[in-house]
């Protein structure tokens, strides 16, 4: 009986965690088919942020020394890459989120046997995919404009998927926050836009021109988006020795640090859009 009863378990347990993938996969097509499908998605988050950066360097850029500018460029880049993946994240992230309250799908979704971590893993992973292509959609753009990309370790690859990724998740969880406060998608993205907005110019464009931020220096290696966009910016463009590729202080913290505390935001915010989404959304108290 014990085996029996055993096996009977571990059977029921290895069910669930097959039905959760196949939700989480199922929500994941839905969500990022939805996204690419919506064109205003599409512009707002790769056109945008390109055209931003061409503006940019063609109007407000001053005069750069020769040997620093294919730098400074790529610096510049980066900036733009995040702002995109920042409009991704919280924009195009709510519009979606928002559509489905406004239409009644989560009553459809509470009568069946969805888990709502499934749902919310599903969006958080198209909803990622779409702010890393964000992110990537600027790159090219600056290379044909002179930009200089590299690699500064053979560990910089893991740190930009950890900087992207946890990027995402923490902005993602402020869209979700202010999507199931406001309850209208129209509202809903005024606020999400003004907070990209907002967020990239007073942080001195996400923390790669100091000069433009209002606080202390130091909070830039702290604050999640700025932290993130110096490490990418730290890990993808590397100057020669005795050229300032425009990162001013305060100097850009370790690998080890940076994405720890990275990290640490990301897992918190998952706590609490997981919450989130379950008691709002899903009205349920327990896991799943």
């Amino acid at each position: 009986m014990t085996t029996t009863s055993s096996h009977g378990r571990a059977g029921a347990v290895e069910n669930r965690s097959g039905q959760w993938l196949e939700q989480m996969r199922a929500f994941t097509w839905r969500y990022l088919r939805e996204l690419l499908r919506d064109r205003t998605v599409l512009f707002w988050t790769l056109g945008f942020p390109a055209g931003f950066y061409l503006l940019t360097v063609s109007v407000f850029v001053p005069e750069i020394p020769a040997r620093a500018e294919p730098y400074v460029l790529a610096s510049i880049a980066v900036s733009y890459g995040t702002f995109g993946a920042l409009i991704a994240a919280l924009n195009s992230f709510s519009e979606q989120l928002g559509s489905d309250i406004e239409d009644d799908r989560y009553v459809l979704f509470r009568s069946l046997s969805i888990a709502p971590s499934a749902d919310l893993a599903g969006r958080l992973l198209a909803g990622t995919g779409l702010a890393a292509v964000a992110m990537a959609a600027v790159v090219p753009v600056g290379v044909v404009t002179g930009a200089n990309f590299g690699l500064r370790s053979a560990l910089s690859p893991l740190v930009v998927a950890v900087a992207v990724v946890t990027f995402a998740v923490v902005w993602m969880t402020v869209a979700v926050l202010v999507t199931v406060a406001v309850r209208n998608t129209r509202y809903a993205s005024i606020v999400t836009v003004s907070l990209a907005l907002v967020a990239f110019m007073l942080s001195g464009y996400n923390g790669t021109d100091p000069s433009f931020f209002q606080g202390p220096d130091v909070l830039l290696n702290w604050l999640p988006h700025t932290l993130a966009t110096r490490l990418l910016a730290h890990h993808l463009v590397v100057p020669p020795a005795g050229v300032d590729a425009g990162l001013a202080p305060p100097a850009i913290p370790s690998a080890a640090f940076g994405t720890a505390v990275l990290t640490g935001y990301a897992v918190i915010s998952l706590v609490v859009a997981v919450s989130t989404v379950r008691r709002v959304l899903y009205k349920r108290e327990v896991m799943p």
